[in-house]
Parts: structure tokens; sequence; C-alpha cells
């Protein structure tokens, strides 16, 4: 085994129905001798030869292989640093290269749960309504406890068209998300002019740092500039991260040349710094949003936008995630992840495990965070109380329809502003919640989750930017 390719990495995620992993990467080619004990490693000989002549399970090399190398790892007790085989290592790849098939969904290990980091923009995990910091408790029924996010992502990823249902809790509750696997583009910049007051206010969402993005977002920042914006707003909100260069490259035009973009900091304290390019500061003001789901790559441009570049970031806290990744490309095709160092921020300020607190915070309306209407039950109705009357509670102030009363408890003001939405819906005016009314309400609530007149974060930013 030799190694012939080493990258930087600021933290892994992987991205559910492809099993690829999105991370701060650089790719530079070495080689490097493997070194090891002979007899300390005797040990691992006698175990597997033990192993083969006497275990009741028929186990093949190559799994017992892939068994050693993944112990090494979770020895560490990093959640960062992995064993990628060659197909795993081929899948994450692909993701940061092309499109490919599956729900579109970032995931990541955090304590003992499996997380959802961010959705894609467009993909079917957006679109079927999940959101940053679902927990996926089970795949088509079988529970994922104790799996670490590769098994996990090997169940959730599939072929286009196949449908995969998760099981998610999200806060006190639980439901099951039928989605449809598709084709998820790698189309990562999104840009318009909006307008607010009488001001011109550039708008450019990231939703993740690969190959294209950095060539596709200093090409839309032109396009935008040259409409004379009098601010800029960049949206990096569930977005999970992605290449190192990428972020570089994007954020050194707005840091002069006098402060780091990123630091680097290795086990001995040593540290390498990446200085912006920028000669003079850019004649508009600079907004950034964030979120839980902003992460790794994200809280890299949000740290140089803020401390290098004077932006006001305006959300919520962002991931956590500070630790620096070096990955290994193995002869066979497999992959070794490694936490080698650190990065900082133009300042020096480590976030790991801590985030990037906004400047302004701003938390979305409480229905962005609510499931299905019906998840347990079979029907809400009249003398009910609970999580899940709560939860109707705020769908129903969510999508326009005021059910008065105690939020817990399904008296006859909620009744009444369900029998008015039934009605508006074509529904039978029953007062109850069924399946066929859960559904409708569900489908009203994405609407209202996805209309921007809805959003309180980027509202709040058009209003600062327009000041």
């Amino acid at each position: 085994m030799k190694n012939s390719t080493a990258g930087l990495l600021a933290g892994t995620t992987f991205v559910a129905g492809a099993g690829a992993g999105l991370a701060t990467m650089a790719f530079t080619d070495t080689s490097l001798p493997i070194q090891t004990n002979a007899e300390g490693w005797d040990k691992v000989d006698q175990v597997r030869d033990l192993i083969e002549e006497h275990s009741l399970q028929d186990i093949s090399e190559d799994d017992l292989l892939t068994g050693a190398l993944d112990g090494m790892t979770a020895a560490l007790n990093d959640p960062y640093s992995d064993f990628l085989d060659a197909e795993e290592t081929s899948q994450f790849t692909d993701s940061i290269e092309s499109s490919f098939e599956g729900i579109g969904a970032t995931l990541e290990k955090k304590g003992e749960d499996i997380l959802i980091v961010a959705p894609i923009k467009g993909a079917p995990a957006e679109e079927a309504g999940l959101r940053p910091g679902d927990i996926i408790t089970a795949v088509d029924g079988e529970s994922i406890e104790g799996m670490d996010v590769q098994e996990a992502v090997q169940l959730i990823r599939g072929e286009k068209g196949t449908t995969v249902t998760l099981t998610i809790r999200r806060g006190s509750q639980t439901a099951d998300y039928e989605i449809t696997r598709d084709t998820i583009p790698i189309e990562t910049v999104f840009s318009e002019v909006k307008e607010k007051d009488g001001k011109k206010i550039g708008y450019l969402q990231v939703t993740q740092f690969s190959e294209p993005t950095a060539d596709e977002f200093l090409e839309q920042l032109e396009q935008l500039e040259s409409e004379e914006i009098d601010s800029l707003i960049i949206d990096v909100r569930g977005n999970p991260g992605g290449l190192l260069p990428a972020v570089i490259e994007m954020s050194e035009g707005f840091v002069p040349t006098s402060k780091p973009v990123v630091q680097i900091e290795n086990a001995d304290g040593d540290r390498d710094a990446q200085n912006g390019r920028a000669r003079e500061a850019k004649p508009y003001d600079l907004f950034v949003l964030t979120d839980e789901g902003s992460a790794s790559a994200s809280e890299i441009l949000t740290g140089a936008m803020k401390e290098g570049a004077g932006a006001t970031i305006i959300g919520t806290k962002t991931f956590g995630k500070g630790v620096v990744q070096t990955a290994f490309d193995l002869e066979d095709g497999s992959n070794l992840k490694l936490t080698t160092s650190k990065w900082l921020t133009p300042d020096g300020n480590w976030i790991n495990k801590k985030g990037i607190e906004p400047d302004i915070e701003v938390e979305q309306p409480d229905y962005f965070n609510v499931t299905r209407v019906l998840t347990e039950e079979e029907s809400l109705q009249v003398g009910d109380y609970g999580d899940a009357v709560s939860n109707l509670h705020k769908i129903l102030t969510g999508i326009g329809y005021e059910p008065g009363g105690q939020p817990g408890y399904y008296g006859d003001t909620m009744a009444n502003a369900v029998k008015a939405f039934q009605t508006d819906n074509g529904l039978e005016a029953s007062g109850t919640v069924d399946e066929e009314t859960a559904s409708a309400l569900e489908a009203k609530l994405l609407e209202a989750i996805q209309d921007e007149a809805n959003d309180a974060q980027l509202n709040r930013a058009l209003e600062e930017a327009a000041k």
C-alpha cells in the first residue's frame, strides 16, 4: 500500500444516497512509506488466523481487513477520521465533481445520533420537508442505532426512481418520510438582485463548495457588481462545506492582504496562513446568513467575511466544525482520512464545537421546525392534547388559520380553524384532522416554509442591507 494523494479536509460529512463525503479539501501528490512494528502486528495475524480457523461465522479476508482498518480509526474516537473502501471513495469523489443519484441530504455523526446537516437545495430531501438538525433513527424500518455514517449512507443511497423511507426525529416528534431518489446535480451558486426601500441588494446563495463553485460564485458576483449593488448578502445556510481551494478563492477578494482568510495549525502549533488579496474594501456593505447547517468550509467563509472583511453575520449559530484532516488515497482505490490539524479564523479563533455566533440573531418561525401533523396518532380531534396538538397549533398559525386557545389542547377554536382550512381546500369540514387533512396541512406548511416572505432571517438581512 502506498500513499498517492493527500488532501486537507475541515471535517467530513456524507451525502445520503450517494455514499460520498463533502469536506474542505485540497489535493497534492505525495508518496509516503508505510512503516510497521512487525513484532507488535504479529498479534493481528494471530487473531486473523484464529478467526479463520475457529469462528462459527463465515467471513472473508477482505471483510476482516476492512473491519481491522475501521477499528483503527474507531480507536481514535474521532468522528472525522475514517477509512473508506474503494466504492465509498469513488462515491466521495463523484459528489464533489459531478452529479449523483440519491436523496440529496448531507449527514453527520454527532454523539450517538446521525443527523442531517443540510438537505441540498432542490433535492428530494428538501422537497420532502427534511430540515437541518433532523435525526435519522431508521431507514426502511431498520434501526440505524450504533451505525457509522457510511453504513447509514449505504442503506439510504440508491438508483433514481426508487424510494426510501426515513424515520426522522425532530424535537420530541418522530415521523416517517418516504422519499423518491433522483439525480442530484452539483449546481451550487444562485444569485439575483433584490430591491428594498430603493436599494439594490445582491444576493448570492452558496449550497456547497465543489469544483465549479468558485468560478460560479466569482462570475455571478461580477454580474451583481456590474449592476451597482448597494449591499451584498451571502447565504450559506444549510451549506455543509466542501473544497478548501474553492472557499479560499471565493473569500480572498474580500479580505485585505494584511489579514489571513484562514489559518491551519498543526499538532506542533505551527500555523500556515492564506492571506487575502483585496487592495481596498468593497464599495458595498456585506452580510452573511448562517444557521446550524452552516458547517466546515461555510464557517471558514463566515469567519473570513466577519473578521477579515467586516461583514455582519445574521441568523443563528453555525455548526462548529473546526478540525482539519488529511486524506490519503491508497493504491487499491480506498482512502484514509485522519484529523491532522485544525483551522482558525483570521483573528486566530478556533470555532470547533462552538460555532460562530451571529452579530444579529434571528430565529425562524416556530412552524419551520415542525415534522408531520400525525405521527403515532390516527387522527386529532376536540379533547385531544399533547405535543402533536401543539405542533398543529403552530402549523395552523403559520399558514394563516388562527387556532386560538391553548397551544397544547384541541378545543373548539382549533376545530373551527381546521374546519375553515378544510373548506378552503375542498375537504369535508369535520373539524377533525385525519390523514387526508394532515397531508393537505403538510403541503401548505411546506409552501409556507419555502415562501421567501416567511423567511425571517433573509428579511432581516434585507432590512439591514437597505439601511
